[in-house]
């Protein structure tokens, strides 16, 4: 073999360990989500005001409720579950009978999901008006702790 030869030799080999590392990079880099965990859930809003003042004014006959601010907008909550049947029972613990948008949203949050179960089961298995509303109380709560304050 002669110099020439040995020296194309070398340089293929050092361009294709720097284009293998160069894909092998592209390749690590690239996040792919192969199991998709998401779930649905609906929310059950009262509604969504444009100030505190307005929010707490329409709110006085809740028993008992959640807000979050979006947009400079107050979003009033009395519910959640995954249930879409659970909707009149916990409109009724509430003692209202307005319309409340279901508001359905993707949660990918597992523990979310396992306690979201878990309080379904229990609203749908009572009809006690107070263990439903502590239910939603603290089940809304977790939706707070685990889904919007991670995002």
């Amino acid at each position: 073999m002669n110099k020439k030869t040995i020296i194309s030799f070398l340089v293929a080999i050092i361009i294709g360990i720097i284009i293998g590392k160069y894909i092998y990079n592209g390749y690590l880099n690239e996040k792919k989500n192969v199991i998709n965990n998401d779930e649905y859930v609906y929310l059950m809003q009262y509604g969504v005001y444009s100030n505190n003042d307005y929010m707490v004014e329409n709110t006085k006959k809740l028993k008992d409720y959640f807000y979050y601010v979006d947009d400079d907008k107050y979003h009033v909550l009395i519910g959640v579950t995954k249930n879409k049947d659970l909707k009149d029972k916990i409109i009724g613990a509430q003692g209202i009978d307005d319309n409340i948008y279901m508001k359905k949203v993707n949660v990918d949050d597992n523990t979310f999901l396992e306690t979201l179960s878990q309080y379904d089961n229990l609203v749908s298995s009572t009809d006690n008006k107070s263990t439903i509303l502590t239910a939603e109380k603290q089940i809304l709560s977790k939706y707070e702790e685990l889904i919007l304050r991670s995002e």
